[in-house]
This record gives C-alpha cells, sequence and structure tokens, in this order.
C-alpha cells in the first residue's frame, strides 16, 4: 500500500513514496513545461525503478495519490487562461478594472511601491468589453430588493458569450455572500443555456465582505478554470491507463487536498498548491519532532518560498495578490522571493555592482554547469565553483555537473566586477542569503516574533546548500533538514500526507459584549458554519472517516477594518463561548503588540467566521533509519570568511554527530555544515544543524 505526492516546481518535478510503515523514497525529473503530464510520468518511472518494481505495479498498488500543480499560477503570470467574461449587478461593471486603487503597486517590492514612472496596470484578465450588467439588488442583510428576470439576464449572457467567443463566465453580484439565490439561479440556468462554458460563482469562490476582492477571485477561479480542468482530466486518464486505480486528490493553496472533481470546479486553490504542501508537510513532521514555533523555508531552482507555523498550524493568509490583483480565499499564507538555485546573477552596469534575482535560468536552459546552452551565471553555478557542490555527485551522480562551464560564466562576470571568481561566487551567495533571510526576519517580526525562538526549516534541492548562510544572518541558530534525503522533495510529501480539507466562512457582524441575545447569536453562527463546512466536506465525497472540524473567529476592535486576530472557538459553542473569545482576543493582542496595545474603551467585534472541516489522511510518519559510518572522503571549499578549507565529504546521512566543514551529500541535495557548526542525526531522519554563535563564527 503506497501513498504518493507529486509536486511540479519550475525546475523539478518531485516525487515521493510513502508506505505502511512510513519509509518513504522519492524521485525527481525534470519539468517539461511544454507537457506537464509527460514530466509527471517520467518522475513515477523514476519512483518506481527506485521501489524495484514497474510503474503499473506502482500505481496498482496506490492507495493515495495527491498532485500539485503550478498550471494556474502560470496561467495567470503568462495570461494562458481562457476568454473570460464578467456579469455584474447593474451600474458595477468597473469593480474589476477599478482595483479598489491600489493596483499599480499591490504585491509589488517596497522599494518600487513608490517609483511611480516604474509602475503599471497588470494586463486585464477579462476580455476587453466583455462585461455584461443584469438588474437585481439584494442588500446587506440578505433581502431581495430587485428581483432578477433570469431569463431576460441568460440571454444577455450567451449573447456576450457569442459575441466575445469566451469559454469561461465569472459571475460576481453585489452581496451575493449574503444571498446566493441570484447567482444560483444564473448558474443553474447556463449550465442548460451554455454547456460547454466554464462558469465561476462567487458565492461559491469567495464568500466575503470586499466587492473588489470577491469580483477578483472569481474572475481568476474563471480564467485558470478550462486550462486547470483540460490539464486535471488528461492527467487523470493518462494515470488510469498506466495503471491508478484511486482518484487523484489535488493540493489546495489552504493546505489540503481535495478529489480532482472537486478541485477542478475551484481552480483557483490550486494556485501556490505545490509551496503549501511543503508547508504542509512541515507542520505534520515539526508536530512529530515536537517543534511548535517554525519556519518553513523552501528554496528550489526558481524561487525562496516561506511560511510559519506557530502553535503547531501553519499560519494563513487574509489577502492574496497575484500579478498585482488581490483576492480572498483560505490560503497559507507564503511568501516568495526570486532566490532559488537558477536565480542568474549579472553585472549592474547602472551601479557598477552585483545584481543577483529575479530573473532565473529555470529548467531550459538551466544554470550553466547544467550543460543545456545556458551561458550566464547563477546561484547554482556559485555553488559549483566554490566547491558547495561537487559536479560528480549531483543528484547522486545521475545528473554530473560542468565545472568548467561555471567557472567560464562566472569568470566572465568577475572581470566585469573586477574580483576574483572566488569572491565573485561568494558574492552571489552573500547576496541570495540576504535576500531570503530578510524575508525571514520580515515575517517573524511583523507578527511580533523573535526569530531567534524559532527552528528553521529548510528543504527544497537548494534549501540545505544555502540554508546556514540565510538562517545565521536572520538569527536562528538550529536548523532542521526534515526526511533527510527527502527534504528535496517535502512539498511531494506534504502532498502525499495532506489531509482532505475545505473551508467555509461566514461573514457575521456581532459586537461584544457576547450576553443574551448576542451569546445565542454567537452560538447560532458557530453552529451555522460548522455545519456548512461537514456539508461541504459531504459534497466533496470525503466525509467517510473520522471529520475533525475547527472553527477560528476573525476579530478585530470595532472599526479596525485593517486589522484582524483568529481566535480559535471551543467548541461545542455555549454560555461562556463569548466570554472565551474575548479573553482569547486580548490575549493574543498583547502577545502581539505588547501589554499597552489594547484599547480600554473600544468595543470589540467578531466579523466573520472561518470553519476548518478535515479527514485526516493518515499517512504514517518516518521510522528512524540508521546513518552510515563510512569514512569520509576530503575536499576543498570556499567557506565565506574562511576562504579556502579542507571539508569532509559524507556520502549519505552519518550516523551520529558531524563536526563542521563538511559536506553531506545525498542522492537529492547537499547539507552544507560551516566550520564551528555541528550536524546531529535525528529520530526520524531528519538532520539538525546546531550553528555557531557570532562571537563563534569566523570572522
Amino acid at each position: 500500500m503506497y501513498y504518493i505526492g507529486v509536486d511540479i516546481g519550475g525546475t523539478f518535478t518531485d516525487c515521493v513514496l510513502v508506505d505502511q510503515l512510513g519509509n518513504h523514497r522519492t524521485a525527481k525529473a525534470l519539468s517539461t513545461k511544454d507537457d506537464p503530464v509527460s514530466g509527471v510520468l517520467s518522475g513515477l518511472d523514476r519512483l518506481a525503478e527506485a521501489e524495484g518494481i514497474d510503474l503499473p505495479t506502482l500505481l496498482a498498488r496506490t492507495t493515495r495519490f495527491g498532485h500539485g500543480t503550478t498550471i494556474g499560477t502560470n496561467a495567470v503570470l503568462e495570461r494562458q487562461g481562457g476568454r473570460i467574461g464578467l456579469v455584474a449587478t447593474a451600474g458595477h461593471r468597473d469593480a474589476l478594472s477599478m482595483m479598489r486603487g491600489a493596483g499599480r503597486v499591490a504585491g509589488r517590492p517596497i522599494e518600487q511601491v513608490f517609483s511611480v514612472h516604474g509602475s503599471r496596470l497588470p494586463e486585464p484578465i477579462t476580455v476587453p468589453g466583455a462585461v455584461v450588467e443584469v438588474h437585481e439588488r439584494i442588500d446587506a442583510s440578505g433581502t431581495v430588493v430587485v428581483a432578477l428576470d433570469t431569463e431576460t439576464a441568460v440571454k444577455d449572457i450567451t449573447r456576450l458569450i457569442a459575441e466575445h467567443r469566451l469559454d469561461s463566465i465569472a459571475i460576481a453580484l453585489l452581496w451575493s455572500f449574503a444571498n446566493a439565490r441570484h447567482e444560483q439561479a444564473l448558474v443553474e440556468a447556463l449550465t442548460d443555456a451554455a454547456p460547454d462554458v466554464f462558469v465561476s460563482s462567487s458565492a461559491v469562490v469567495s464568500p466575503r465582505l470586499g466587492e473588489y476582492e470577491r469580483t477578483v477571485a472569481t474572475v481568476l477561479n474563471g480564467y485558470v478554470g478550462p486550462v486547470c480542468s483540460r490539464y486535471l482530466g488528461r492527467l487523470a486518464e493518462r494515470l488510469a491507463a498506466a495503471g491508478l486505480t484511486e482518484p487523484m486528490l489535488v493540493m489546495q493553496s489552504s493546505g489540503g487536498v481535495l478529489p480532482a472533481a472537486t478541485a477542478a470546479a475551484t481552480p483557483l486553490g490550486t494556485i501556490d498548491s505545490g509551496p503549501a504542501g511543503g508547508l504542509t508537510g512541515v507542520a505534520t513532521l515539526a508536530r512529530a519532532h515536537g517543534h511548535d514555533r517554525v519556519v518553513a523555508t523552501d528554496m528550489g531552482g526558481t524561487s525562496f518560498d516561506i511560511g510559519l507555523v506557530i502553535d503547531g498550524k501553519p499560519v494563513m493568509a487574509e489577502d492574496n495578490v497575484i500579478d498585482q490583483y488581490t483576492y480572498r480565499l483560505p490560503r497559507l499564507d507564503l511568501r516568495t522571493v526570486a532566490s532559488g538555485g537558477g536565480t542568474l546573477a549579472r553585472f549592474d552596469e547602472a551601479t557598477g555592482s552585483l545584481r543577483v534575482g529575479p530573473q532565473s535560468a529555470g529548467a531550459q536552459p538551466g544554470p550553466a554547469c547544467y550543460g543545456r546552452g545556458g551561458t550566464e551565471p547563477t546561484v547554482t553555478d556559485a555553488d559549483v565553483v566554490l566547491g558547495l557542490l561537487r559536479p560528480e555527485a549531483f543528484l547522486g551522480g545521475r545528473m554530473p555537473l560542468d565545472r568548467d562551464a561555471a567557472v567560464e560564466a562566472m569568470s566572465r562576470l568577475a572581470e566585469q566586477l573586477g574580483l576574483s571568481v572566488e569572491h565573485t561566487a561568494a558574492g552571489i551567495l552573500e547576496i541570495n542569503n540576504m535576500r531570503a533571510a530578510s524575508l525571514v526576519r520580515q515575517q517573524t517580526l511583523e507578527r511580533g516574533h523573535d526569530p531567534r525562538e524559532y527552528v528553521l526549516y529548510a528543504y527544497g534541492g537548494a534549501g540545505p546548500v544555502h540554508a546556514f548562510g540565510y538562517a545565521a544572518e536572520s538569527g536562528v541558530r538550529e536548523v532542521v533538514i526534515p526526511l533527510g534525503d527527502g527534504a528535496s522533495t517535502l512539498s511531494a510529501y506534504g502532498i502525499a500526507s495532506g489531509d482532505v480539507v475545505v473551508y467555509r466562512e461566514l461573514e457575521r457582524g456581532l459586537l461584544a459584549p457576547f450576553e443574551g441575545e448576542r451569546a445565542e447569536a454567537l452560538a447560532a453562527a458557530v453552529a451555522e458554519v460548522e455545519a456548512a463546512a461537514r456539508a461541504d466536506l459531504r459534497w466533496a465525497g470525503s466525509d467517510a472517516g473520522d471529520v475533525v472540524v475547527q472553527v477560528d473567529a476573525l476579530m478585530r476592535y470595532r472599526e479596525q477594518l485593517m486589522h484582524r486576530l483568529e481566535i480559535p472557538v471551543p467548541l461545542p459553542a455555549g454560555p461562556d463561548t463569548g466570554a472565551r473569545l474575548l479573553a482569547g482576543f486580548d490575549g493574543e493582542y498583547v502577545r502581539r503588540y505588547g501589554s499597552g496595545g489594547t484599547a480600554m474603551f473600544e468595543s470589540v467585534e467578531v466579523f466573520a467566521f472561518r470553519a476548518r472541516a478535515s479527514v485526516p489522511a493518515g499517512v504514517p510518519t518516518p521510522e528512524p533509519v540508521g546513518g552510515h559510518t563510512h569514512p569520509p572522503e576530503t575536499t576543498d571549499v570556499y567557506w565565506p570568511g574562511s576562504g579556502w578549507t579542507a571539508t569532509d565529504v559524507h556520502h549519505g546521512a552519518p550516523a551520529g554527530s558531524v563536526c563542521g566543514p563538511a559536506l553531506i551529500e545525498l542522492s537529492h541535495t547537499t547539507i552544507a555544515v560551516p566550520p564551528r557548526a555541528l550536524l546531529v542525526s535525528g529520530a526520524r531522519n531528519e538532520l539538525r544543524l546546531q550553528l555557531p554563535t557570532p562571537e563563534e563564527s569566523p570572522r
């Protein structure tokens, strides 16, 4: 019996197999952008080979197959989505184009926010002019003020579809989250009138206050809908033909998986599903390791992703931005910068200095050392030049690197900078590490947390190589490489082990004190959102097994519109629920903003509830395996701050502890142990790196 997870990244497609004892195998294949399904099958072939069986046998023994995809993300960024039109309430056709006034800077780096001439509006998602207004009105309480003429509205919409050759329609009516009757009527009518058109409804996709954000979520969902549906259908067919008998599960950005048929209806949830899988895997392993505060860092070939686990739970985001469009959808709070192994380095003629990123070499042509035609130096080329990656050991020797090509590319850049090749390569690593460390500090400090109190988990193909640098720069002293060799494919592991999860949100304004009728209203709202989440789980066909429901109250001081705290609701709700929520709110506010941060004379309100219903995956955690005791080799490595130093090289995870400097060469990644650091093998195959204090570090 196997559990399999597959994650398509910008450079590699990662595959993980977990058996019923918790043992796992991993495989990597280069991503095939033109035909992602081929990359998936290639990775599965290698996974079957590692298990000693053929692909049909592997898939026939698989009881759970999870998949994370970048198809939706790429469709938005590359503008390869469907031809979509918008259906809006009369008088609100411009909600999307107005962008709440922040469209020029939403999601952009802070240094570009005040660059007026450098900012721009994003390219439109809808087909120009493809907007139809329908005459209807529901007020904020959900009362129908102007009834919808469904027949006339459908005629107008089908005319719009024919005129603009649309294959997708987004329906985002005013106050639909308070009463979805009109949207439901249009969806049902369009199913008969335009069966080949993908229909996206805001009451289903994002039933939250905020007309612009709700409209964006609905349009994006419809924009990626056709391409995601085709891809998931094609992959499911190919897998079934190859021997998979179980339904495919698809990773969601909220940190859980859903059956492919359910995920295809709301494909916006697949955006950033790969990084979400990594954070989900970290949360699972952190609980087993006894860590309740974790910085999860995923450095792959293209990007550096970071998320937090606090009190055993991944931190959720409220607003999300993709290509400057802001939307609201329950998702894990993951931030990304262009600091991967394939990030390009160049000479900036304007400043005469070294620049690293944001451009990436990707999988094609890749870094110069890949020998696939790349000529510009990357972070991976710097690793090769410095000796942190040995060419003959890359990917367990299956993909030897070209050191001469890396040196040649680095030499051209070094000549422009007037530096030695080693100093140039070390500078690339330092800049890359500082960018990653800045994101770590930002994500912890802005929440009132000290990064020195966190454990840093480093995974992805490039994470274990560079973790010693960006962890020390951010103030973290303990680094965990989870699953040992499985660290490079941790996102795929998280996808394989992710619970089936649905979220349901309920907008309901309740003002403290929660007494009398307010207490009854609070209990009723909690019961309503809990029941709705359970119903969604049944609709997804995944309510078998033990269902776990958690409810959070989204709270703030009255009219404090830009801030909110998520406070867990003790279930079942009772007469004391309100008092316990207020106590939880005060405690979290003090912890985050200090003892003087609370407002004594300002009322507290609950403005929404969020329920999470899940069915645990039941994937076993890894059993301990022994490390090797073979004597190490010795090689020279250029360690930043120490220069060329004789360094031990261990093939495979070592037994016991290793003092730096050392390289731990695993089949899919390398762990760099700097001078005066200590690497210790953990109880569940993890490797723990203890970094020296600043006073102990070499200068």
